[in-house]
């Protein structure tokens, strides 16, 4: 990655916000750098107050936030940190998303709609970052026309190699829409299994989704749902449903970005999933993956 090599770590900082302290601590332990003190707080009229503790003046800061929901409360945190520092005198700003909000809205899919994926993505380059790194983005198009480096991460083999303590017998890795096909493979060639994907459509007007019927041959297997983001459950618990109608001996469920919103978790487990994993890019009871090996990685390379 340009400008980032193991001679200048000694420079480095981490700044962390809510949505991504934990996982800043694994990163600051593994890098051995420095945790930036900040000071937040709301006012009465729900608008955000931020205050650096320490210097960051000449320093090459590293600011940590994923934007999972409350999204739009998330993002003006991380817009606020990124000009903070800016405005601090540091030599540099990384700002590592781990999920990135409003990415599924890539493009107009009806006349009118508003782009916010690649909206979001030049009001972080109009903040001033200088490198932008997130983790298994749902379609990079929206770092397309940016004159700001973006990388993404890929996370899944984290997840396979998760699902290699597992007694599994004869695995199959499905991927419940194409979309998740780049997950379901890292996953697969982890496990040394076989992979399939499903169809899915989604209405535009309603949002309703339908996946399309196709025999997979899990019968006695065990099934690896992979898909890069769970947010209400819907085509996973689609593809749960066929798995176990067709035999499946036993569904497990992963995904990079746990959002699981409402009652997702019950939904998967009601199809008949037996268990339920994600990283550590959103915060939560299933976030038994982190991510701040990948990150870590990708900092100091």
């Amino acid at each position: 990655m340009e400008g980032f090599s193991m001679s200048n770590l000694d420079n480095m900082v981490l700044v962390a916000r809510s949505a991504s302290q934990l996982l800043t601590v694994k990163i600051s332990r593994l890098l051995g750098l420095k945790l930036v003190s900040v000071s937040f707080k709301r006012f009465p009229d729900g608008e955000l107050y931020v205050r650096l503790l320490d210097s960051v003046e000449g320093c090459d800061v590293i600011v940590v936030q994923s934007t999972p929901p409350p999204q739009d409360s998330n993002l003006i945190e991380l817009f606020l940190l990124v000009n903070g520092v800016i405005d601090q005198g540091a030599n540099s700003v990384t700002a590592v998303i781990p999920y990135l909000a409003y990415a599924r809205q890539d493009k107009a899919f009806l006349p009118g709609e508003a782009v916010s994926g690649r909206y979001i993505c030049r009001m972080l380059c109009d903040c001033g970052v200088n490198k932008v790194i997130t983790v298994n983005i749902h379609n990079t198009r929206v770092f397309d026309g940016l004159n700001v480096p973006f990388v993404d991460l890929n996370a899944a083999p984290l997840i396979g190699e998760h699902f290699k303590s597992f007694s599994l017998k004869n695995p199959i890795v499905l991927a419940p829409d194409e979309g998740a096909c780049k997950e379901g493979e890292a996953v697969a060639r982890i496990l040394d299994c076989n992979f399939v994907f499903l169809e899915k459509h989604r209405d535009k007007y309603t949002g309703e989704i339908v996946t399309k019927e196709k025999h997979i041959d899990v019968s006695g297997s065990d099934v690896i749902i992979v898909d890069d983001i769970i947010s209400t459950g819907g085509t996973v618990v689609n593809a749960i449903s066929m798995a176990v109608k067709q035999g499946a001996r036993a569904v497990h469920v992963a995904c990079v970005h746990p959002l699981l919103i409402g009652d997702a978790r019950l939904k998967i487990f009601n199809a008949g999933a037996r268990s339920l994993v994600g990283t550590d890019s959103v915060p939560s009871d299933v976030s038994l993956i982190s991510l701040a090996p990948l990150i870590a990685g990708a900092l100091e390379s």
